[in-house]
């Protein structure tokens, strides 16, 4: 067990917890408004806290952990492949944005569904949204989970599955104490810690190479498929193109980063945040995924691909400042993590118990479902990732499909095209699903591109061709998205977001 690498870590995860306490003052707080408090952060973000919490919530285990072991497997095209994640800031302030926020005030949106709720008033678009989110982004924390595990594995020499539990149990504990803005600001937190990793990670390589030219020239000699195209990972334009898809616009149908355009506290901190985000995205996708090339010099001869980055700063830096290095994917997964958890037991606590069981369930059951159903979907999750995945980036990559291929559309159209209506979302949801789950397990990449190119046309289609061949929504519906009722509260909002 290396222990200079090893208290290192647990002084950073207790002082996780410890951020995490202090802001559960907020919801002891919160009586009146419980909900929002713990789902949303009383909507009070400010620019870089906004920023942090979203590209953290989005760059995870799979983009420290699994896209450099990809990157080990593969090469340079993976960098390549998710490039696109950069400007994810864009696609989900910019185009969801100041609407977004102005509908999810207006309405007492606080969940994803809340809003789907208001605009296609059907039970079967909430159910199929539930399903959605609790079967993909169950998928997705198992990677993270298991990424966590990695690591403590690799640290201290205990099996994974101790890993596991040790990891899942601060994760969970952190979360329950802080909730949403406990988590955002932790994230903001680690953020710096992910930026400081990677800068010091890429020095390392520099300082133990002969720079990143002689890297690849090696590679050039020694593995010439990881430099050049289609590549080890078999990257054509076709399949290039798809990727582009999955990590680009289409991530305006994950729920978990949606879901941040309605925490903004007004427009300046939207537009500083769309900036900062930009940057620190790119750090991290493109500077993480390039090191996993570069390991396969250093540390030629490693069994588990997810284990490359870990391994490398285990073997070839000092033990505290591996530890600090190692806090870095550490707070990737934290921050990814916890952001789901409350999804998921929001989905629970608002989209089910509030709609279906009690909806006039008072702020006390409220608070002691959402800490239940946190800890129950946590515990749940970790007992499932005891049986570990082989890579960790492609279980990511399937959950952020299956969500995009369920959601897109209805998040989408649904906030900016008044024909939309609760048919076109059922169907557009259910052949989106369902084609890519169907095309996941029956296709390896149909017509040479990844299934989310066919699924999210599918899906788009869907929503277009059945809306306009079924009634308009109600005028009830239109009115109070597009603002001709309730002025005043409209006029107020506009006001406290450009204030």
């Amino acid at each position: 067990m290396k222990w200079d690498i090893l208290i290192v870590i647990i002084i950073y995860l207790l002082a996780t917890l410890l951020v995490g306490a202090y802001f559960h003052k907020y919801l002891r707080k919160s009586e009146s408004n419980f909900d929002e408090e713990f789902f949303v952060g009383g909507r009070s973000l400010g620019p870089l806290v906004l920023a942090f919490t979203m590209v953290a919530s989005t760059a995870s285990a799979g983009t420290f952990i699994g896209a450099t072991g990809v990157g080990y497997e593969q090469g340079f095209s993976w960098p390549l492949v998710i490039a696109s994640q950069t400007a994810m800031g864009v696609y989900i302030l910019g185009i969801l944005g100041k609407k977004f926020a102005i509908i999810a005030r207006r309405i007492g949106a606080v969940t994803i569904t809340d809003f789907l709720k208001a605009r296609y008033e059907s039970n079967v678009v909430i159910i199929f949204s539930l399903l959605g989110i609790l079967i993909f982004i169950s998928a997705y924390m198992i990677a993270q989970f298991a990424g966590g595990a990695r690591i403590l594995e690799a640290v201290t020499g205990f099996p994974y599955q101790w890993g596991l539990l040790i990891f899942g149990s601060v994760v969970v504990l952190l979360t329950l104490f802080g909730g949403y803005r406990g988590v955002a600001i932790t994230d903001a937190i680690q953020g710096v810690a992910m930026i400081i990793g990677g800068i010091l990670v890429w020095i390392i390589i520099m300082v133990k190479t002969d720079g990143f030219r002689a890297i690849v020239s090696q590679l050039a000699v020694e593995h010439p498929e990881m430099v050049t195209l289609p590549g080890a990972s078999g990257t054509t334009p076709s399949l290039l193109f798809s990727y582009f898809l999955l990590f680009g616009i289409a991530m305006l149908g994950l729920p978990h980063a949606a879901v941040r355009g309605m925490t903004f506290k007004d427009s300046k901190s939207m537009h500083k945040g769309m900036v900062y985000a930009i940057i620190i995205m790119g750090l991290f996708s493109v500077g993480f995924a390039s090191i996993g090339p570069m390991v396969r010099i250093l540390v030629p001869d490693i069994e588990v691909p997810d284990l490359a980055l870990v391994t490398l700063i285990v073997e070839l830096v000092p033990g505290w400042l591996a530890g600090i290095l190692l806090a870095a994917p550490l707070a990737a997964i934290i921050s990814t993590v916890d952001s789901m958890l409350l999804v998921t037991s929001s989905t629970i606590v608002k989209d089910l118990f509030l709609n279906y069981v009690n909806p006039k369930a008072s702020e006390r059951t409220i608070k002691r479902l959402s800490y239940f159903s946190t800890l129950f979907i946590g515990t749940a999750v970790v007992l499932i990732t005891l049986t570990p995945p082989d890579l960790i980036q492609f279980v990511v990559i399937f959950a952020i499909g299956g969500l995009e291929a369920t959601l897109f559309s209805v998040i989408v159209f649904g906030l900016y095209w008044k024909r939309a209506n609760k048919w076109g979302a059922i169907f557009s949801m259910a052949i989106g699903f369902i084609s890519y789950v169907v095309a996941t397990m029956l296709f390896e990449n149909p017509f040479g591109m990844h299934p989310i190119a066919i699924s999210l046309f599918l899906n788009i289609a869907s929503m277009v061709v059945v809306s306009y061949f079924t009634e308009r929504p109600d005028n009830r519906i239109i009115n109070t998205f597009w603002g001709a009722t309730s002025p005043e509260t409209t006029t107020k909002i506009n006001k406290n977001l450009e204030s």
